[in-house]
C-alpha cells in the first residue's frame, strides 16, 4: 500500500532548466541552435542505420557521415521521434485543451517523509508539478519509482502524460533520469490475447531496426514505463500472484502482464507512471508499494477562462459564454472538466440565442454529451440527416461491440460491418467522433474513450430486436447487461444509461439518433437498482458516490428518495471528492424521507482551491452585523451540501464531517442550516478547524430558535479560547443541546474556564459532557477545580467522561469536592486511564457513600491495586446510591480484593454488571467471587473475567454458582486456560434448570474436540443460550460436526455461533450449510 505523507519540495523550481514546454511549438531559436533537433525522424534514422552498418562491418565510416552523427545513439533518435510525434498530437483537436491543463497535481499519498501537524489535521494541500514527481527530495534521496496519476474521465490524464513525454524529449523534464520512455496505452492492448514485455518495448521502437531490445535493457533503472489508462481488474489481485512473470520474453494475458509491471516482477529497477480512473484505484492500491499518488486537478476558473479565450476569435464571445455558464451552477461545475469545456466550445463557435437558452437547461453529464452530438447533427453540410443518423447508429453498435470485447482500435472492416463506409470516415461529420489511430492509415478510434462509453449507453437505451444483429448479445437479459456494466454503479456507461432514461430527454434522444428509447427499460433499470441496494452482498461492493452520480443523471427526486431511504446511513471515505461529487450527493440527500446518518471523510475537496481565506473579508473584532458577515464570505467547500440540508424535506439527522479542511465560510454555511432545519440532531467534526470566526458563525446558528441540535462532537479539532467562549454562549441559550463531546482536542485551561461559564449558567440544559484526552498534564488540577464548580452549579449534568486525561490523585481530590455536593446529580462517571492510585479510591469512596444518583463507575486502566478496590468496596457497601455498572478492568488486582468484591455482590442488590478483565484474579479469587454469586441478594447479570489467569480448577466453583444463580445472563471466560476437563465440569452447571445464561464467551480457552460432547449436551437441553463464542480453540471437523448436530435440535435456541473455519473440510461445511438451511436465523 502507498504510505501517506506529504513532500515539501513540490514548489521548488529547477535552476538548470527552462519552464516546461506546452503543446505550442518548441522555441524556434532553440531548434535552430541544435542541428540534430532540426533533422526529421527519417533522416536521423537513416543516418544512424548507415552509421551502424559501417560499425558492424568493422569499417570506418566516411568522414562526412561521422561528422553528422558525432554521438548519435538510440536515445537521441528516440527523443527526436517523440518531439515530432507529440508536436503533431498537440494540434489534434481532442488534445487541444491539453496546453491549458496545468501540470500541477495534488499529492494524495506519498511515501518516505512524515509531517506531524496539530491534532493530525492537514494544514494545507500539497501540490507538485508533473515534471517534479521523479525528482529527488531535498535531502537528495531517490524519489519514488512509481507515480500514479488518478482522475475521472475527461480530466486530461492522457494529455498530461503526452505533454510530459514531449517535455522530456525536449530536455525540459527529469534531465538525465531516464534514457527511454516506454508508452503503453492499456486500452489499445486490452483485447490482445497474450503479450510479452518485449512485445510492448519493440512496439514502441517499431520504426527502428537493430538490436534495440538488447540496447535499452542494459540499464533498466533508466527506463520509465508509462501505463496509460490502467484497466479495472477483472479478478482479485491475489488470484493472479502465482501467474505473474519476471521474464520479459514470456507471453501472458494482458491483465497479468500489467500486474507484473505494477508488482515490480518485471523490471524491478525501472520506474512506472500510471494513469487510472478512481474506480480502478481500489484494486490497484493493494499492488502498489512506496508510490506517489496524485490527483489531476480540474480546471480552475482562470484556466477555464484562458481556454475559452483560446477557442473563440473574439474575446467578447468567449466571455459571454464563460459568464453565461455561471447562470447554471451544475454546468459551471461540470465545465471545470476539460473534456466538457472542449465539447461546449467546439459546438458553440458561433452562438445563437437558442443555444444560450439550451445551455441553461444542461444539468448532467449526459445532457452535455447529448447536446454535443445533437449540435454536430444540426451543423451538417454535404450529408443528409438520414445518412448522418445511420452513421451515428453504426457508431453506437461499434462502440458497444468494442466495449464488450475490450477493443478501442477499429479497422475499416469493423466499421463496414456496422454500416460505416470508407467514404463516411472521411466526412467532416464523423470527424467529430472518430479519428485515425496514431501511426496508422486504416485504423480508427473514438476521439475520447468517454465517447465510446456514451454511445454504448445509447445503443442499449435504444435497443430493439433488430438492433442486436451486429454482435452476439441477443440472448442476454437486461439484468445481465446491467450486471456486466454496473460494477457497483461505477461504470460511466451505466451512469450515461441512467441519464438517457430521464423522461424529459426522450425526445432529444429520438431527434438525435432517430430511434425511441426502449419501452420498459427505465422500469427495468430502476427495479435492478432497488434490488442491488437491498441485497446486502451487492451493497458492500457499492461506493455510495457512484450510486449518487447515477441518481443525479436521471434527475428524478422521488426515485432518489426511494433508493436513499433503503441506505439508512451513508459513509463516504475516499481521500478526495470533487465538486461534482458533492453536487450529486446533495441532490440525492436533499429530499430523503428517512432519518439519514451521513459521514463524509475527505482530505481533499477538489474544485474549491480558489476559495479565499475568510480572514481577508473579516474585521478582527467581528463587529459587523450578522447578515453582512454571512454574505461577505466566499463560497465554502460544503455549500452544496448545506444547500441540501436547508431543504425543508431533508431529514439527515446525523452529520459527521471528517478531515474536510473546513474554514470560516464553512461555519457560515453550517450556521444557515439551523435557521430552517428541523431534523439535524447530531453534528460531529473530526480533525477539522473552523477557525475562531467559523466557530462563532456556527454558534450563532446553534442559538437560532429553530435549531434542535442535541449532540455536538469535536474530535481532534483545534479549539481556541475564543471558540470556547462562543460555545459557552450556546450552552447558556440552547434549549436542545444536551450532549457536548471533546476527544483528543487539547483545551487550554483558559479556554476551558470560558466553557465552564456556559456550563454553570442557569439556562444550560447539558446532560452529557465528555472530555476524553483533552487536557494537558500541567492544567489537569486547575481543570478539575473548574469542573467541581460546574458540578455544584449544574444539576442537569448526569454523565461526565474524563477518561484518558492525566488527572492524578490530586485532580480527583478536587473533582470529588464537586461530586459530593448535594446539587451534583451525576449518574455515570468515567475516570478510565486517568493515572489514579489507591489514594484516589479514598476520595471516590467518600463520594460513593453520599451519592444518591451514581449508576455507573468506570476506573478502567488505573493502578488502583487491591487496597484501592477495598476502599471502593467499603464505599459501595455503605452507599445510598444505586450503582449498577462497575468497571475495574486492568486495575492491577489479585485474589486479595475478591473478598471485598464478594461482600459488595452480596449486599448491593443494584449491581448488575462487573468487569474484571485482564486482572490476576486466579482460581482462588474466582472461588471467592462465586460465593458472592450464590448469595440471594446478588443480582449480577454480566460478569467479565477475560484474561484473569483462570484454569480448569475454577470450573467447579462456577458450576456450583450456576446451580443457584438465576440472574447471570452474560459470562466472559475468554483467554483463560480452562481446558477440556474444566469445560466438561462447567457444562454440568450450564445444564441446570436454574441457569439462565444467554451469552457465553469461551474464545482461546484451550478447548479441543474432547469437550464438544459435553457442549453438545448443553445445546440439546439449554433453551436460554443464544450466543456461544468458541473462536481461537483447537476444534476439528469431528467436534464441529458434533456441535452442528446439537444445534439442529429443536430445543436449541442459539442464534450466534463464533468458530474458526479455516481448517475445516468440505463435509463439515456441508453440515454447516444444512444447519443454515434448517435454521436461517443463525449467524457464524
Amino acid at each position: 500500500m502507498c504510505a501517506g505523507v506529504l513532500r515539501m519540495n513540490s514548489q521548488k523550481k529547477r535552476k538548470d532548466m527552462e519552464p516546461a514546454c506546452t503543446w505550442s511549438l518548441l522555441s524556434q531559436q532553440k531548434a535552430a541552435s541544435n542541428s540534430q533537433a532540426s533533422m526529421s525522424w527519417k533522416e536521423l534514422k537513416g543516418r544512424y542505420l548507415l552509421f551502424h552498418s559501417f560499425s558492424v562491418l568493422g569499417v570506418v565510416p566516411p568522414t562526412n557521415l561521422a561528422s553528422h552523427v558525432p554521438n548519435l545513439d538510440y536515445r537521441e533518435v528516440f527523443r527526436n521521434h517523440l518531439k515530432e510525434k507529440y508536436l503533431k498530437i498537440g494540434v489534434d483537436k481532442c488534445y487541444h485543451h491539453g496546453k491549458h491543463i496545468e501540470s500541477r497535481l495534488l499529492i494524495v499519498k506519498e511515501h518516505g517523509i512524515s509531517e506531524k501537524t496539530p491534532c493530525g489535521i492537514p494544514q494545507e494541500d500539497n501540490f507538485i508539478k508533473i515534471e517534479d514527481v521523479f525528482d529527488p527530495d531535498e535531502e537528495g534521496s531517490n524519489s519514488s519509482q512509481t507515480v500514479v496519476l488518478q482522475g475521472c474521465a475527461g480530466i486530461g490524464k492522457t494529455a498530461v502524460v503526452h505533454k510530459f513525454m514531449f517535455d522530456w524529449a525536449a530536455g525540459m523534464v527529469t534531465p538525465g533520469r531516464f534514457d527511454y520512455l516506454i508508452y503503453i496505452n492499456c486500452r489499445e492492448i486490452s483485447h490482445t490475447a497474450n503479450l510479452s514485455a518485449a512485445d510492448l518495448i519493440t512496439n514502441t521502437f517499431e520504426d527502428i531496426d537493430g538490436p534495440i531490445l538488447d540496447v535499452i535493457l542494459v540499464y533498466p533503472e533508466k527506463l520509465l514505463f508509462i501505463l496509460d489508462g490502467f484497466p479495472e481488474l477483472q479478478y482479485p489481485v491475489g488470484d493472479q500472484e502465482e501467474d505473474l512473470s519476471a521474464n520479459p520474453q514470456e507471453k501472458k494475458p494482458v491483465e497479468t502482464l500489467l500486474c507484473s509491471f505494477v508488482r515490480k516482477k518485471l523490471f524491478p529497477e525501472s520506474s512506472l507512471l500510471i494513469t487510472a480512473r478512481p474506480t480502478t484505484m481500489k484494486k490497484l492500491h493493494s499492488m502498489l508499494n512506496q508510490c506517489i499518488q496524485a490527483e489531476i486537478l480540474w480546471f480552475t476558473d482562470a484556466e477555464k477562462r484562458a481556454y475559452f479565450l483560446s477557442q473563440f476569435s473574439g474575446a467578447n464571445a468567449a466571455m459571454r459564454l464563460f459568464y453565461g455558464l455561471r447562470e447554471n451552477e451544475s454546468l459551471d461545475i461540470m465545465s471545470s472538466l476539460p473534456i466538457i469545456s472542449w465539447m461546449i466550445c467546439s459546438v458553440l463557435q458561433s452562438q445563437r440565442d437558442g443555444d444560450r437558452t439550451l445551455i441553461r437547461s444542461l444539468q448532467t453529464m449526459t445532457d452535455v454529451y447529448l447536446f454535443y452530438f445533437s449540435k454536430c447533427l444540426t451543423t451538417l453540410t454535404g450529408i443528409s440527416m438520414w445518412k448522418a443518423q445511420s452513421c451515428l447508429w453504426g457508431l453506437c453498435s461499434l462502440a458497444a461491440e468494442g466495449l464488450q470485447n475490450q477493443q478501442v482500435l477499429f479497422e475499416v472492416r469493423d466499421l463496414r460491418r456496422h454500416g460505416i463506409g470508407v467514404c463516411d470516415t472521411n466526412c467532416t461529420f464523423l470527424s467529430h467522433f472518430l479519428k485515425k489511430a496514431k501511426g496508422s492509415v486504416n485504423v480508427y478510434t473514438f476521439l475520447h474513450f468517454s465517447f465510446q462509453e456514451f454511445l454504448t449507453a445509447v445503443f442499449y437505451a435504444l435497443k430493439n430486436n433488430s438492433s442486436w444483429m451486429f454482435f452476439d448479445q441477443v440472448g442476454k437479459t437486461w439484468q445481465e447487461i446491467f450486471q456486466q456494466y454496473g460494477k457497483g454503479f461505477s461504470s460511466l456507461t451505466i451512469q450515461f444509461l441512467f441519464g438517457l432514461l430521464r423522461k424529459e430527454k426522450g425526445k432529444a434522444v429520438e431527434t438525435t439518433f432517430g430511434k425511441r428509447v426502449s419501452s420498459g427499460l427505465r422500469e427495468e433499470l430502476l427495479k435492478w437498482t432497488e434490488k442491488e441496494i437491498k441485497d446486502k452482498s451487492s451493497r458492500l461492493q457499492i461506493e455510495p458516490m457512484d450510486l449518487f452520480h447515477c441518481l443525479y443523471e436521471i434527475q428524478e427526486e422521488e426515485y432518489a428518495k426511494r433508493i436513499i431511504d433503503d441506505l439508512q446511513s451513508i459513509i463516504l471515505l475516499q481521500p478526495t471528492y470533487t465538486k461534482m461529487d458533492i453536487l450529486a450527493m446533495s441532490f440525492c440527500v436533499k429530499s430523503s424521507h428517512s432519518h439519514l446518518s451521513v459521514s463524509l471523510k475527505c482530505q481533499h475537496l477538489l474544485g474549491f482551491e480558489e476559495e479565499e481565506r475568510a480572514s481577508v473579508f473579516m474585521t478582527p473584532a467581528l463587529t459587523l452585523n450578522r447578515s453582512f458577515q454571512l454574505c461577505n464570505l466566499p463560497v465554502s467547500r460544503i455549500h452544496l451540501l448545506c444547500q441540501a440540508l436547508r431543504n425543508p424535506y431533508c431529514k439527515i439527522k446525523d452529520l459527521k464531517l471528517i478531515f474536510c479542511r473546513l474554514t470560516a465560510s464553512c461555519g457560515r454555511d453550517l450556521s444557515l442550516i439551523f435557521e430552517t432545519n428541523q431534523y439535524l440532531t447530531h453534528l460531529e467534526f473530526v480533525k477539522n478547524t473552523l477557525e475562531d470566526s467559523g466557530m462563532k458563525f456556527l454558534c450563532e446558528g446553534l442559538k437560532q430558535p429553530n435549531c434542535i441540535l442535541q449532540t455536538l462532537r469535536l474530535y481532534r479539532c483545534l479549539i481556541s479560547p475564543a471558540s470556547c467562549e462562543a460555545l459557552a454562549a450556546v450552552l447558556s441559550t440552547s434549549q436542545w443541546l444536551t450532549n457536548l463531546e471533546f476527544r483528543e482536542t487539547k483545551l487550554e485551561d483558559s479556554a476551558f474556564k470560558l466553557l465552564c461559564e456556559g456550563l454553570k449558567h442557569p439556562n444550560c440544559k447539558l446532560q452529557k459532557l465528555k472530555l476524553c484526552a483533552s487536557f494537558l498534564p500541567e492544567s489537569s488540577e486547575t481543570v478539575c477545580k473548574y469542573l467541581a464548580s460546574v458540578l455544584i452549579c449544574n444539576p442537569n449534568l448526569t454523565e461526565l467522561d474524563l477518561s484518558e486525561n492525566p488527572l492524578g490523585d490530586i485532580g480527583v481530590k478536587y473533582l470529588c469536592e464537586g461530586l459530593r455536593h448535594s446539587n451534583c446529580k451525576v449518574e455515570k462517571l468515567d475516570l478510565s486511564t486517568c493515572y489514579l492510585t489507591d489514594a484516589s479510591c479514598v476520595e471516590l469512596s467518600s463520594f460513593l457513600q453520599v451519592s444518591q444518583t451514581l449508576k455507573e463507575l468506570f476506573v478502567f486502566a488505573n493502578a488502583l491495586g487491591d487496597t484501592g478496590v477495598q476502599h471502593l468496596c467499603a464505599g459501595l457497601r455503605h452507599a445510598k446510591g444505586i450503582i449498577e455498572n462497575l468497571v475495574l478492568s486492568e486495575c492491577s488486582l489479585s485474589a486479595a480484593c475478591c473478598e471485598s468484591l464478594t461482600q459488595v455482590l452480596s449486599s448491593t442488590w443494584s449491581l448488575t454488571r462487573l468487569l474484571l478483565i485482564n486482572n490476576k484474579i486466579e482460581d482462588l479469587g474466582l472461588k471467592l467471587l462465586c460465593e458472592g454469586l450464590k448469595q440471594p441478594g446478588c443480582q449480577l447479570k454480566d460478569l467479565a473475567l477475560w484474561s484473569c489467569h483462570l484454569t480448569g480448577e475454577c470450573c467447579q466453583d462456577l458450576c456450583n454458582a450456576l446451580y443457584t444463580n438465576e440472574h447471570l445472563r452474560d459470562l466472559d471466560l475468554s483467554d483463560n486456560a480452562l481446558g477440556d476437563e474444566g469445560m466438561q465440569v462447567l457444562c454440568e452447571g450450564l445444564k441446570y434448570p436454574s441457569c439462565k445464561l444467554q451469552t457465553l464467551w469461551l474464545a482461546e480457552c484451550h478447548l479441543t474436540d474432547a469437550c464438544c460432547g459435553a457442549l453438545a449436551s448443553v445445546l440439546n437441553r439449554n433453551e436460554n443460550l443464544t450466543l456461544l463464542d468458541l473462536s481461537g480453540n483447537d476444534l476439528k471437523d469431528f467436534g464441529v460436526q458434533m456441535l452442528c448436530d446439537a444445534l439442529m435440535h429443536p430445543i436449541c435456541k442459539l442464534q450466534t455461533f463464533y468458530i474458526d473455519t479455516d481448517h475445516l473440510h468440505e463435509e463439515t461445511f456441508r453440515k454447516m450449510e444444512a444447519l443454515k438451511m434448517s435454521k436461517p436465523g443463525i449467524t457464524w
